[in-house]
Formats: C-alpha cells, sequence, structure tokens
C-alpha cells in the first residue's frame, strides 16, 4: 500500500495503518508462514483465515479516491 500515501488524506493513511497494524497483531509474520517458491520467499495468506475484516478499510478507501486510484485497484485483488 505504499504507493497509495502520497495521493491520500492524512487520516486515511492513519486508517490504512491501524488495519495493517491489527493485521499484523493477530497474524505475526512467522517464518513458518512463508513457503519458498520460484527463487523467492512468498507468504500464504490462504492459512491466515478471513481476511475481508482487514481489507475492508482498504476496500473503502479505494472507493472512495476512484477517480485517482481506480487504476492501482485492480493491483489488490486477483
Amino acid at each position: 500500500i505504499p504507493e497509495l500515501f502520497p495521493r491520500l488524506a492524512p487520516f486515511e493513511v492513519h486508517l490504512l495503518l491501524l488495519s495493517v497494524w491489527g493485521y499484523l497483531r493477530q497474524h505475526g509474520p512467522l517464518p513458518q508462514k512463508f513457503t519458498f517458491r520460484g527463487g523467492r520467499f512468498q507468504r500464504d495468506f490462504a492459512r491466515d483465515g478471513d481476511l475481508g475484516r482487514h481489507l475492508g478499510v482498504l476496500h473503502s478507501v479505494l472507493h472512495r479516491n476512484v477517480q485517482s486510484l481506480g487504476g492501482l485497484a485492480a493491483s489488490f485483488w486477483p
């Protein structure tokens, strides 16, 4: 999400950082949550369960700023 920060209002950056912090508090970056694929380590987020409540803030911020962030929105969802 760092590419979003320059385009957001300070309160939106604050909301995103709180959301990221909440996710990290519940799902720490433990080594066993990573797998080695294609010559690099990747995190398997499927093992973390429902991410919807953590992604809700991101979705809301993207929706609110769709005019300026619409092009970036596709990069956050497969």
